[in-house]
């Protein structure tokens, strides 16, 4: 990638961001920016980010938004949209080139074209418009996805970039990835958010398509290594996939051996971002699966307290 220069500092490297949401709270403390980045190593079911699986651009459908108009249709240099009585204008993957000429031709937003390619820089000028905010609110930058280490070099530059300004960072991360990528990275981060989606390796190859032996290692390491930043685990609760009372014992039992642990979090299944799998052509094999409600989930703070970890539900 070429290489910038701004302020004396060099900043390499580019990387493919599905969206950037400013003035957003919830992702760690304070007002912050989020960046979601593209591309992920898991495949879990009940993702609300379908969009970010995958490491290239793409065009998501947004059937509620359409008006019908063709306009979408008779721009289409490859043919890949057609009309459909139960689904709207529906684009076939296969001859879909990706071009964004549909979503550029669309007036009401119903087609979009989701991921870009952005440089370090680029996105430093964005998160600095905000930084007022930031440092009344003891908030930052957060960067998300998808899974940011699928992205090492961005990410590690980004980071460091971030922190050269005094920008607060928070990781949301799987884990999944080399230990030489997410060492690299550490020195840069603030607090990490460690999802851990199961503790039996072979359950975990199941739900995810990866195995979670790296993941674990990851986290060991990542604990003793960290100097000043702090990790929050996360575990989703999906019945009947993270719900098994022995592997959420186990997680905890493990957590709670480690340093620079603040707590464990408990992320309820919610059905927000469904609708994606259908605008980018794909099916939700969780259809039928009902959201958990926080009160379903008042035992596990007990359990935590019993085995000497707190635990906390999230509630957004």
């Amino acid at each position: 990638m070429t290489t910038e220069h701004a302020g004396g500092s060099c900043l390499i490297t580019a990387g493919v961001v599905f969206d950037v949401k400013r003035f957003a709270t919830g992702d760690g403390p304070g007002i912050r920016t989020l960046v979601f980045l593209k591309g992920c190593p898991l495949h879990c079911e009940w993702c609300a980010n379908p969009e970010s699986h995958r490491s290239d651009p793409e065009i998501m459908y947004h059937r509620s938004l359409c008006v019908g108009c063709g306009r979408c249709v008779d721009v289409c240099p490859t043919g890949a949209i057609r009309p459909d009585d139960e689904w709207g204008l529906v684009t076939d993957t296969n001859r879909c080139s990706v071009c964004g000429q549909c979503a550029n031709a669309c007036y009401y937003g119903a087609r979009e074209l989701v991921g870009r390619t952005v440089s370090v820089g680029e996105l430093l000028r964005v998160i600095r418009r905000d930084r007022r905010h930031y440092d009344n609110s003891g908030g930052g930058v957060t960067l998300g996805g998808g899974e940011p280490l699928s992205q090492c070099g961005f990410t590690r530059d980004l980071l460091r970039a971030c922190k050269a300004d005094g920008i607060h960072t928070v990781v949301e991360t799987c884990g999944f990835a080399s230990w030489n990528c997410l060492s690299s990275i550490l020195p840069s981060v603030d607090l990490l958010f460690y999802d851990l989606k199961h503790i039996d390796p072979d359950r975990h190859r199941e739900l995810t398509g990866q195995s979670n032996e790296q993941i674990l290692s990851n986290l060991t390491e990542a604990a003793y290594a960290l100097q000043r930043g702090r990790i929050i685990v996360r575990i989703p609760y999906v019945p009947g996939r993270t719900d098994d009372p022995r592997s959420l014992r186990e997680i905890l039992k493990q957590v709670r051996s480690l340093p620079r642990i603040l707590w464990v979090e408990v992320l309820p299944y919610h059905r927000l971002g469904t609708s994606k799998y259908a605008g980018l052509g794909r099916s939700y094999s969780l259809a039928g699966l009902a959201p958990v409600q926080k009160r379903e989930l008042e035992h596990l703070p007990e359990l935590g307290e019993a085995l000497g970890v707190e635990v906390r539900i999230d509630a957004t």
